[in-house]
């Protein structure tokens, strides 16, 4: 799980999308509980449980924000280019 935290970080940071898009298409949760709950007792899985999650929920939420902005960048572009070709067609 630390690694698919650190991956998912890289590729935010680095507004990789289609990196976003292959770790989140590759995220399993339940093999993440299996694998907290054999490392941690009780009270350490709960609060280890609660730190990854929250993690997750932040990271999720930069990643929709930056698609959102990639995705409205590439709008913007292509209705530029379709006024230039609709300027020079004319």
């Amino acid at each position: 799980m630390k690694q698919w935290l650190s991956d998912f970080k890289l590729a935010l940071i680095q507004e990789d999308i289609d990196k976003l898009e292959s770790l989140l298409n590759t995220l399993d949760l339940k093999k993440m509980l299996e694998d907290l709950a054999r490392d941690f007792q009780s009270d350490e899985l709960k609060d280890k449980l609660n730190d990854n999650l929250e993690q997750m929920r932040a990271l999720l939420q930069e990643a929709i924000v930056l698609m959102n902005v990639k995705k409205n960048s590439k709008a913007c572009e292509i209705q530029k280019i379709q006024k230039a070709l609709k300027y020079f067609k004319d």
